[in-house]
């Protein structure tokens, strides 16, 4: 009878293990969905691709000055034709910051907080863009869109 509650119980343990193993690694999706490339987020940074190709000023100065080793922050409009539309975009989408990247990114932002570098960190190399656009936003959270100019 002692053998057969052993046989049980480790059978009842590993049972446990397994589920608690999978569960854990389910709530941790399931609360990166909620921070990373959410639905709103996506759609803000694609409407910002959106703008940046309408401006060719700003896709002439992404042409010769983005590469491997770089980014550009556009926070500030100041690379935008429009200023103006450029800060109400921002201030609408609920923009904290945004940069242009080349679609790899090998390089450690020093500008940005823990969650954001995890982000980084997160983003692979994908599709044939040559670029993406990287945005963090007042709700703590990021999104990232690729595009190619």
């Amino acid at each position: 009878m002692l053998a057969e509650t052993l046989i049980v119980t480790t059978f009842v343990a590993g049972v446990l293990i397994f589920l608690f193993v999978q569960f854990s690694t389910l709530n941790n999706s399931y609360d990166e969905s909620y921070v990373y490339n959410t639905v709103e987020g996506l759609y803000a940074t694609d409407d910002i691709i959106d703008y940046i190709k309408t401006d060719s000023k700003v896709l002439e100065y992404i042409k010769t000055n983005v590469d491997s080793n770089t980014y550009v922050d556009i926070t500030d409009c100041s690379l935008f034709t429009n200023m103006e539309y450029c800060k109400e975009l921002f201030s609408l989408e609920n923009i904290d910051k945004v940069f242009i990247s080349t679609n790899e990114i090998s390089y450690d932002i020093n500008a940005y907080d823990d969650k954001f570098k995890k982000f980084i960190s997160k983003i692979n190399k994908e599709g044939n863009e040559s670029y993406r656009v990287v945005a963090a936003f007042k709700n703590s959270t990021y999104a990232t869109v690729r595009f190619g100019v």
